[in-house]
C-alpha cells in the first residue's frame, strides 16, 4: 500500500487531524535542531512549529489538514494564518511555509503561486509550500512514518519475504497470516465490517497477507515482464470488480457483490487471468483487498461515504 494520508482519515477520522499535525512537528524536530512546536490556544501567534529563536526572526511552519480541496473556506484559513504570523507583535518573520497532506490541483497551484508572489514582494520574506510529497519524503527520511502510519505489519511481511528469497521458495506456495500480524483496523477490513461482511474475515485475512507477499516476490526479482505481467492482472481484476459492481452494489449489505466477484475470479482463473506466473485463485481474491486498503474499490455504493459511517458510530460507541 502505498503510504497517503488519506489513510489518517480512514483509520482515525476526526483524530486524523491531530496526528498528522504532530508528524510534522516530530518531522521538523528530527530535520532542525533548533526546532520547537507551540501549544494550540488563541495565543499561539499562526505557529504550530517555528525554527529558530524569538530574539532573532524565525521559520514557521503552519500545518492544515487539508484532504481534499483547498476551495475559499480553506484559502480564507491561510491568510488568516499567514497574517496572524506576519503581523505577529512577538516575533519577527523570516519564512513562512504551508504544511498539506495532498498534492494541490492546476487552479490550486494557480491561486497558491499568485498568493505567494503578492506576500513575498508586500513583506520581502520568503513563504514555501510541503505538500504531501514532500512531507512523506522527510518523513521517510527520518523514519517517522513507521510510526504514523503503523508500518510495523509491513515490515513483517519485509521479513516473511526476505525468508522466503534466503530459502529460494516459489511464489506458488500458499501461507497462513502470521499470528503477530493484526489486521483489525487496516482499511479493507474496516471496509468489508461497513458493509456487513463479518462472515470469513480471517480467509480474506489470508487472501490479502499472500497477495502481498506475491507482488513484493515479484518486484525484488526485477524481471520487467513479470512486473508488466502482475500489474496487467491487477487491472483485470480491478475491472472485473467494476463490472459486478454497477451490477450488483446495494446500499447497506456486500455480501451479495464480494460473493460475485470472487465467483468471477474463480470462472477466469485459468481463461481471461492466467498468467506465466502461475498465480493462485486465493491470491488474485486477494488483489481485491489490496484495492481496498488503498481505497480503490469497496462493497456497497458509496463505499467511502460508508466507511466513514462505520468509523464514526463505531468511535461514538466507544468500539476498537
Amino acid at each position: 500500500m502505498e503510504l497517503d494520508f488519506k489513510y489518517l482519515f480512514l483509520k482515525h477520522n476526526d483524530g486524523a487531524r491531530y496526528i498528522f499535525e504532530k508528524a510534522c512537528e516530530k518531522t521538523f524536530k528530527k530535520e532542525f535542531e533548533d526546532s520547537y512546536s507551540v501549544e494550540c490556544n488563541p495565543g499561539d501567534e499562526g505557529i504550530d512549529v517555528f525554527v529558530g529563536d524569538f530574539t532573532e526572526p524565525i521559520v514557521v511552519y503552519q500545518c492544515k489538514f487539508f484532504l481534499d480541496s483547498i476551495g475559499e473556506s480553506q484559502r480564507n484559513q491561510i491568510r488568516e494564518s499567514f497574517k496572524k504570523s506576519v503581523e505577529s507583535k512577538e516575533y519577527k518573520l523570516k519564512e513562512w511555509y504551508l504544511c498539506v497532506p495532498k498534492a494541490l490541483g492546476i487552479e490550486e497551484h494557480k491561486w497558491w503561486a499568485n498568493w505567494k508572489k503578492k506576500n513575498v514582494q508586500k513583506y520581502n520574506i520568503k513563504i514555501g509550500l510541503k505538500d504531501s510529497t514532500e512531507l512523506l519524503s522527510l518523513m521517510r527520511k527520518h523514519k517517522i512514518d513507521e510510526e504514523v502510519f503503523e508500518l510495523e505489519d509491513k515490515k513483517k511481511i519485509n521479513e516473511i519475504h526476505n525468508f522466503l528469497i534466503e530459502r529460494e521458495k516459489s511464489i506458488k506456495e500458499i501461507f497462513s497470516k502470521p499470528p503477530e500480524i493484526d489486521y483489525t483496523d487496516s482499511p479493507f477490513i474496516l471496509k468489508l465490517r461497513s458493509a456487513k461482511i463479518n462472515e470469513h474475515i480471517k480467509n480474506y485475512e489470508t487472501q490479502f497477507f499472500n497477495a502481498e507477499i506475491l507482488e513484493k516476490t515479484v518486484k525484488s526479482k526485477g524481471v520487467k515482464k513479470y512486473e508488466k505481467e502482475l500489474e496487467s492482472l491487477k487491472i483485470n481484476i480491478h475491472d472485473l470488480w467494476l463490472t459486478q459492481y454497477t451490477k450488483l452494489a446495494e446500499k447497506e449489505d456486500g455480501n451479495k457483490l464480494i460473493g460475485s466477484v470472487n465467483e468471477r475470479i474463480e470462472d477466469l482463473h485459468n481463461s481471461a487471468l492466467k498468467t506465466s506466473l502461475e498465480i493462485s485463485v486465493l491470491e488474485k481474491k486477494g488483489i481485491l483487498h489490496q484495492f481496498a486498503d488503498n481505497c480503490e474499490l469497496g462493497w456497497v455504493k458509496n463505499y467511502k461515504e460508508s466507511l466513514a459511517n462505520y468509523l464514526k458510530e463505531r468511535n461514538q460507541n466507544g468500539n476498537r
